[in-house]
C-alpha cells in the first residue's frame, strides 16, 4: 500500500487518498460532522496505509467554529488511534502545512488559505493540466483539496526527514 488518507476535519471534513508513488490521488470526498463513517466503511481508505489529521491550533482570539472543529478533530483522532496499527496515525498543524507546501514551491507559491494550497498542489503536480480530466488531481472538490494538502505536506515532510 502506498496510499496516505488525509482529513481535513470540520464542519464538512474532507477526506483523500493520495498514492504517493503515483503521485495521484486515487478517491476523494468529505461527509458533514455529525455522521463519520467508521473508517471500516469507506472502502477507499483500506488501501491507505498512513492516516493523517490537521489538527487545529487558534491563534489569538478563537472563534466557536474553531472550538467546535478541535473538539471534532480529537474526536477522530481518538477514532483512528483506535482503528490503525501503532505509527501510522499521523497530526499535522495547519501552520506546518502552510510551510511545508510553501517551501516545497521555493516561494513561488506563498500559502495562505485553502485557494493558495490548491495552487501549490497544482504547482507540484504539473500545473493546470493536473487537475483536468485524467490529470493527476482530478476531480478533488472543495473540503478534500484541504485533506489532499494535508496527505502531500506529511508526506514532503516525511521525505525531507529521510533525505536528512
Amino acid at each position: 500500500m502506498t496510499s496516505v488518507l488525509g482529513i481535513d476535519p470540520g464542519n464538512a471534513t474532507g477526506w483523500c487518498c493520495y498514492d504517493i508513488i503515483a503521485r495521484r490521488v486515487t478517491a476523494s470526498g468529505h461527509f458533514p460532522e455529525d455522521q463519520v463513517p467508521a473508517p471500516t466503511a469507506v472502502p477507499e481508505w483500506g488501501n491507505c496505509l498512513d492516516v493523517v489529521l490537521e489538527r487545529p491550533v487558534a491563534h489569538g482570539p478563537t472563534y466557536p467554529q474553531v472550538v467546535d472543529c478541535a473538539w471534532f478533530a480529537g474526536s477522530l483522532a481518538r477514532l483512528f488511534r483506535m482503528r490503525c496499527d501503532p505509527g501510522f496515525f499521523h497530526v499535522l498543524i495547519r501552520r506546518d502545512i502552510k510551510r511545508i507546501l510553501t517551501d516545497a514551491t521555493a516561494g513561488d507559491v506563498r500559502v495562505k488559505n485553502d485557494a493558495t494550497a490548491w495552487a501549490a498542489l497544482k504547482l507540484l503536480h504539473g500545473g493546470e493540466a493536473s487537475a483536468k480530466k485524467g490529470g493527476c488531481l482530478y476531480g478533488v472538490k472543495s473540503h478534500s483539496r484541504a485533506a489532499l494538502a494535508v496527505a502531500v505536506a506529511w508526506h514532503l515532510n516525511e521525505t525531507a526527514k529521510v533525505k536528512t
